[in-house]
């Protein structure tokens, strides 16, 4: 009596082998990776392969080939992720390198500033220097400092213009370029 029904396709010796032991490629690829997913990935890249080498020419040791291309899955996924990990490194250690110089510009300019703002305070006149100072640092009111000097606030208002003008001269780019170069010349 002959069946409606289609035969079967007889499997592969690879493809048998790959079904019977394919619980056991998991957990030998565990000895390499942690995520399931990258485990999943190269089972499924040694069965791809392994079938297409069986293709070509008769395996005679199924599951041997498959855990030895399984094996050599793995390592070069391997080497695949510490590549990139190294790569990573590099760039990240190159960037992070370009800031510390950026930062170290960064500072050392803000130094120079500083000290230009510190140059010009000390260049103002006593009244002067010490209005600024208590209004810019000490933070206090035109009023209570024109009653701690005995000033007028007008006379308090006019020194703390003076002190802002000096200090921003002195501290824009293009005084210390002219206070630089009149050094030099003076050298």
């Amino acid at each position: 009596m002959r069946s409606d029904k289609p035969e079967k396709h007889r499997l592969s010796a690879v493809s048998a082998a790959f079904v019977e032991n394919s619980g056991f490629l998991k957990k030998f690829l565990r000895r390499y990776f942690s995520k399931q997913q990258d485990i999943e990935d190269v089972v499924q890249e040694t069965y791809l392969r392994a079938f297409a080498a069986e293709r070509k020419k008769g395996i005679e040791h199924p599951k041997a080939f498959l855990f030895r291309v399984a094996k050599n899955v793995a390592l070069t996924e391997l080497t695949k992720k510490s590549r990139q990990i190294t790569d990573y490194l590099e760039e990240s250690s190159a960037s992070v390198a370009m800031e510390t110089d950026a930062s170290a510009y960064e500072e050392t300019e803000a130094q120079e500033i500083l000290g230009r703002y510190c140059d010009a305070v000390a260049t103002l006149p006593d009244k002067c220097r010490e209005v600024f100072l208590l209004r810019k640092v000490h933070g206090l009111p035109h009023k209570e400092i024109a009653e701690r000097m005995s000033l007028s606030a007008s006379s308090v208002a006019k020194y703390i213009a003076q002190g802002v003008l000096t200090v921003e001269t002195a501290t824009s780019d293009n005084y210390s370029t002219r206070v630089f170069s009149s050094r030099q010349k003076k050298l």
